[in-house]
């Protein structure tokens, strides 16, 4: 997964364990794990959990649990995109001589 895409979904407001999957780059039980020790947090600070078929927990709170670091994602998703267009550019250019 390129830093642009893991930005992407960094950038959704709730995660399901498919997110959690993708982000923290584990097997299903490992994201199982992790949804459920921040849902603990969560309950034990008191706070609901939004009820629906397919359990969510806030994206910030994966990012936290996981230690990753937001602004350096962010850098290289960004020199990610420059590259992507200056090659599209310069393949452009060459195309057309």
């Amino acid at each position: 997964m390129s830093y642009l895409e893991l930005f992407n979904l960094m950038t959704n407001p709730w995660s399901s364990i498919k997110e959690i999957q993708l982000i923290a780059k584990c097997g299903r039980d490992t994201a199982i794990k992790i949804r459920k020790a921040i849902e603990q947090e969560i309950t034990k600070d008191g706070k609901k959990i939004p009820y629906a078929k397919t359990i969510y927990v806030p994206t910030q709170m994966v990012i936290e649990f996981l230690g990753l670091d937001i602004d350096y994602i962010k850098k290289m998703a960004q020199y990610e995109t420059e590259t992507i267009n200056k090659n599209r550019i310069s393949n452009y250019a060459s195309i057309s001589r």
